[in-house]
């Protein structure tokens, strides 16, 4: 009778544990091709999502092309990837004149200020 529980008690573990464990998630698509990565991009690109991390290299990729460079080296794709990522990753520079101009740079204030009469 304690062999007889044994085993019912072994079985009905197995019919438990074995579904489990054969239930594997399998990876979407953008995780494969994020996987396929080089090391360095993966780096870069790891706090993002693998959707939007591919957007971002797809984006960089446009970037480099529209600049006439079709095959980038490594290291120029992952420094224009920095560069998509903005300011957190890496530093922008700013092209602005700052508070230094005179008379202010604003959209709202007419360049050519009216003549008093």
């Amino acid at each position: 009778m304690a062999a007889m529980r044994r085993y019912l008690v072994l079985i009905a573990l197995a019919a438990l544990v074995l579904p489990a464990l054969a239930q594997t998630p399998t990876p979407s698509p953008e995780a494969q091709a994020f996987a396929r990565l080089p090391a360095g991009l993966q780096a870069v690109l790891g706090h993002l999502p693998p959707q939007e991390a591919l957007q971002k290299l797809q984006f960089a990729r446009q970037n480099l092309i529209a600049l006439g460079v079709v095959n980038p080296a490594p290291e120029q794709l992952r420094a224009t990837v920095v560069r998509v990522l903005g300011p957190e990753q890496g530093g922008v520079e700013s092209a602005s004149a700052g508070s230094s101009s005179f008379p202010p740079l604003s959209p709202l204030v007419s360049p050519h200020a009216p003549l008093p009469r």
